[in-house]
């Protein structure tokens, strides 16, 4: 465990944050994790000759700020260039399944948060402008969840060495090469314009179109500076936000998903005008009426997700448990809120609503990946791209 801890603390630094020699790390986290910080904290010591802070929050409130010094004397320290932040957090901290009724659940903001699925605030003049991580760690009943209640600590953390590539010391490659194909991906679909889209998956079809004035997203993001982070790993997926009064169709749940603590089993939507109209589920369908009723904008399609089918997270990440991770596992149709990533030039909520974007309190994603999907698009010339096929991308 701690080989791939340390793996893990490099993959954090060297790839997703880039951090640099100068830089100013902080890192938050509850006093849990406070031993994997104070060896994030060394290892960026060793990398920026900065001091790195430790904030050490209990349930979000602030108990102490810790400094942790390079061993370099003050006066070999470079300048400060920039600041740089991460957050840890336990796949523990979110709730899995309760006995409690989803309706009680779904009035409760703060319980809507610790089962993740509010959508991001829409501060628009409130851009993050320094690289940033939210960095999970493994816990007995995350890992319970997909490998059974007789699932050890060794399991466990095989399963996360496995998915963020820690066997070995070729994770950083990895994840810069897929980082590289993201990219990749987004260029070619951003130069295709606006689109129309027809999202196909086993018995099941829905239209729709891109939001006015909005991008595909995912993978690499970069900062006003020109400076390049990855906020999440495992990363598969790129997506875009959809026009909340357009799509039309149906669709089917690929996979169970975990939803108010209860598990959804073949759930099925049917969309008109870019709203749930009715809806079905073999199992869990009381917290579907339990997220549908949180407000009017819940309802609406919000966004497209596609990830490839057949990946390491695909056949790991056999339903939906942990948001964490949702969008690498498979693609997904997201209900509620739009994601502020795959915004352009909107600066005011006047613009957000001339790009038709769903607002919503809450987000739900649907898996739909499957060896079946296929996305066709069509562009403002009438000219028509094949995206997806078999589940696959074509790129």
């Amino acid at each position: 465990m701690e080989t791939i801890l340390r793996r893990y603390a490099r993959l954090i630094l060297s790839t997703q944050l880039k951090l640099e020699r100068g830089d100013s790390l902080s890192i938050n986290t509850e006093g849990t994790f406070m031993e994997f910080a104070r060896l994030l904290a060394k290892v960026a010591c060793e990398m920026t000759l900065q001091v790195v802070n430790i904030v050490e929050t209990n349930h979000g409130k602030v108990v102490q700020v810790l400094q942790i010094d390079p061993v370099e004397p003050e006066i070999f320290r470079p300048e400060t260039k920039g600041f740089v932040m991460c957050h840890l957090f336990g796949l523990d901290d979110t709730p899995y399944r309760g006995e409690e009724e989803p309706s009680s659940l779904a009035n409760n903001v703060g319980l809507l948060g610790s089962f993740g699925l509010l959508s991001e605030p829409v501060f628009l003049d409130r851009r993050i402008a320094v690289p940033w991580a939210n960095l999970p760690l493994p816990g007995p009943e995350w890992a319970m969840q997909l490998l059974g209640s007789t699932a050890t600590e060794t399991e466990m953390w095989n399963l996360f060495a496995t998915l963020f590539r820690l066997e070995d010391d070729n994770g950083p490659v990895f994840w810069d090469s897929q980082a590289n194909v993201l990219h990749f991906r987004k260029q070619k679909l951003n130069k295709l314009g606006p689109l129309a889209l027809t999202v196909t998956g086993s018995g099941w079809t829905i239209t729709t179109n891109m939001a006015r004035d909005t991008l595909w997203a995912g993978g690499m993001h970069t900062v006003s500076s020109g400076r390049k982070f990855i906020p999440a790993l495992p990363m598969q997926q790129v997506f875009t936000s959809l026009e909340c009064t357009k799509t039309e169709g149906t669709i089917s749940s690929s996979r169970p998903f975990l939803l108010l603590g209860k598990t959804v089993e073949e759930a099925m939507f049917t969309i008109e005008g870019g709203k749930v109209t009715s809806y079905t589920a073999v199992k869990g369908k009381e917290a579907l009426d339990a997220f549908f009723s949180i407000d009017e904008g819940s309802r609406q399609v919000a966004e497209l997700s596609l990830a490839d089918d057949d990946t390491l997270e695909s056949r790991y990440l056999e339903k939906g448990v942990h948001v964490h991770f949702n969008k690498a596992m498979t693609s997904h149709i997201v209900f509620g809120g739009f994601n502020l990533a795959t915004l352009t030039t909107q600066n005011s909520s006047e613009a957000i609503e001339a790009s038709r974007l769903s607002l919503s309190l809450v987000r739900l994603e649907v898996p739909v990946g499957s060896n079946s999907l296929s996305v066709q698009a069509r562009d403002k010339e009438g000219n028509e791209t094949l995206l997806m096929e078999e589940g696959v991308f074509i790129d």
